[in-house]
C-alpha cells in the first residue's frame, strides 16, 4: 500500500511531467514545422503537406528528447516542494534524499518503459509516412535501394530516362561493391533492352567496374567479358541515404533488419546503435533522475533557482555532446557499437553517484 506521502510525491512528479512534456512538445512542434518550411522553400509544397509532415515527424522528436523531459521534470518537481517548504519537512521527518527519489524512480521508469514499448512502435509507423512524403514533396526522388533477406535491389536512371534495376546477393564496402549481381537495362518505354550478370561490380567515379560477366541483348546471343564498364548515376551516399532510416523501425523490426544487413556484407553500425540507445532509454532516464536528485541536495528555499537551471542545462549540454561523440565513434567502428551506447549512460550514473556523495558529505561539515 502507497501511503499518502507517497501518493502525494507522485502526483507533484507526474503534474511536474505533464507541464515539462506539454511545453516540449509545443516548442518541437513549432520547431519543427520552421524546419519543414524551410525545407519546402520555392519547391511548390502545399501548406497542408507542411503541417502533415511536421506532424508525422513529432512523434520521434517527441521520443528521442524524452531524457531531458524527464530530467527537467525531476528538476521542477523538486524545486516545486522546495518552493512551499515541503522539501525541508519531508526530509526532517527522516526520511533521506535516496528514499524521497522513489517517486520519480518508478513514476519515470515507468512512463520510460511504456514510451518504449508502445510510443517507440507508432512514431516508427509515423516516421515511415513521413519519410515517404518527404522523398515525395522536398527531395523529389524516388527510393533507390531495396533489402530484402535475399539480396539488395538498386535503381539507377540516367539522363535520357533508361532505368537500371541491379540485384546483388551480396553487397561490400556499404554498397560499392557487388557481389554476384544482375543488372537489367530497360527503355524509356520501360522495355527490356539488356541483362548483365556477373561476379563482382566496383562502383568507381561514375562507373561500374565489371569483372567475369554476360552480357545479353535483346535478340543477341550472349558475350562474355573479363572486364566491362557501365556508366553509373548514384554514388556510395546515395545508396546509404535511400536506405530505411533506423527511425522508420521500432525496436522490435531493427533486430531482424540488423541481421539482413549483416547478411549482405553492409554496414549495420547506425542501425544497432539506434536499437542500443531505444533498449537503454529506460536506464538513461534512470541517471537523469538520480542526477537532477543530487543536484537538488543542499538547495534551500530562499537560493537563487536560476543557478539549477544553469547546472541542468550544462548537464545536458555534456551529456549529449559526449553521447553524439561516443556514437559517432561506434558509427565508423572506431569501437564496438554497444560500447559506444553503454558508455555514457554509465557515465551519467557515475556522475550522478559521484555528485550526490559530495553534497551530501558537504552538508554534514
Amino acid at each position: 500500500m502507497l501511503s499518502k506521502l507517497n501518493i502525494y510525491l507522485l502526483k507533484n512528479f507526474i503534474y511536474s511531467f505533464l507541464l515539462v512534456f506539454i511545453l516540449f512538445t509545443i516548442l518541437v512542434f513549432f520547431s519543427d514545422l520552421i524546419e519543414q518550411f524551410r525545407k519546402s522553400t520555392n519547391k511548390d509544397v502545399p501548406i497542408d503537406i507542411v503541417f502533415r509532415l511536421t506532424f508525422l515527424n513529432a512523434p520521434s522528436l517527441i521520443f528521442s528528447t524524452l531524457p531531458i523531459v524527464i530530467f527537467f521534470s525531476t528538476i521542477i518537481g523538486y524545486l516545486r516542494l522546495i518552493r512551499n517548504s515541503e522539501y525541508i519537512i519531508i526530509c526532517s521527518s527522516g526520511l533521506s534524499n535516496l528514499q524521497l527519489t522513489k517517486a520519480p524512480v518508478s513514476i519515470f521508469f515507468l512512463i520510460g518503459l511504456i514510451f518504449v514499448l508502445i510510443v517507440n512502435p507508432l512514431s516508427a509507423i509515423f516516421q515511415k509516412e513521413f519519410q515517404e512524403l518527404d522523398y515525395k514533396y522536398i527531395k523529389r526522388i524516388d527510393r533507390l535501394t531495396s533489402i530484402s533477406k535475399n539480396g539488395i535491389w538498386l535503381m539507377q536512371e540516367n539522363p535520357n530516362g533508361i532505368t537500371n534495376i541491379i540485384y546483388a546477393k551480396k553487397i561490400k564496402d556499404d554498397g560499392s561493391t557487388l557481389i554476384d549481381f544482375m543488372l537489367l537495362e530497360y527503355t524509356e518505354n520501360d522495355e527490356l533492352k539488356g541483362r548483365i550478370d556477373g561476379k563482382i561490380a566496383r562502383l568507381g567515379d561514375e562507373k561500374w567496374l565489371m569483372n567475369n560477366l554476360l552480357l545479353t541483348k535483346k535478340n543477341e546471343e550472349p558475350i562474355f567479358y573479363d572486364y566491362f564498364e557501365y556508366n553509373a548515376y548514384i554514388n556510395k551516399e546515395d545508396i546509404k541515404n535511400s536506405l530505411s532510416a533506423p527511425e522508420m523501425m521500432s525496436f522490435l523490426q531493427l533486430g531482424s533488419f540488423i541481421y539482413i544487413l549483416e547478411k549482405l556484407g553492409y554496414s549495420a553500425n547506425d542501425y544497432k546503435i539506434y536499437f542500443y540507445n531505444i533498449l537503454l532509454m529506460p536506464f538513461v532516464i534512470l541517471g537523469f533522475v538520480f542526477l537532477a536528485s543530487s543536484i537538488i541536495i543542499g538547495i534551500k528555499q530562499n537560493d537563487k533557482f536560476s543557478k539549477v537551471i544553469i547546472s541542468s542545462f550544462l548537464m545536458i549540454f555534456i551529456y549529449y555532446f559526449f553521447s553524439n561523440l561516443m556514437n559517432t565513434l561506434g558509427s565508423n567502428s572506431k569501437m564496438p557499437p554497444f560500447l559506444s551506447t553503454i558508455i555514457t549512460p554509465i557515465l551519467l550514473f557515475s556522475i550522478s553517484i559521484a555528485l550526490n556523495r559530495y553534497k551530501t558529505l558537504k552538508r554534514k561539515i
